[in-house]
């Protein structure tokens, strides 16, 4: 699987709902069967976690920093809620 790191900012005149569906779209996570989102989910999970790593080491890109760190709290809770729900 190859993965893409970008730069998470705003995105010309597109809705804040717009931005999550090709978000959502662009990392496979819309019409994938149930059993994979876990796995994708995880996989996503180190992508960021990766990148927040670096980013952190640079001291730059504080923008970008808080975005990553936003996104794996959102991933982790996804991750609870699905847990709770499939028990």
């Amino acid at each position: 699987m190859e993965t893409e790191c970008r730069n998470v900012g705003p995105s010309g005149d597109k809705s804040e709902k717009q931005r999550l569906w090709t978000s959502l779209l662009e990392a496979g996570l819309i019409d994938i069967p149930a059993d994979d989102v876990p796995d994708r989910i995880k996989e996503a999970k180190a992508v960021v976690m990766g990148r927040l790593g670096e980013l952190l080491q640079l001291k730059s890109n504080i923008q970008e920093r808080e975005s990553a760190a936003h996104s794996l709290a959102t991933l982790k809770k996804l991750e609870k809620t699905l847990s709770r729900t499939a028990k």
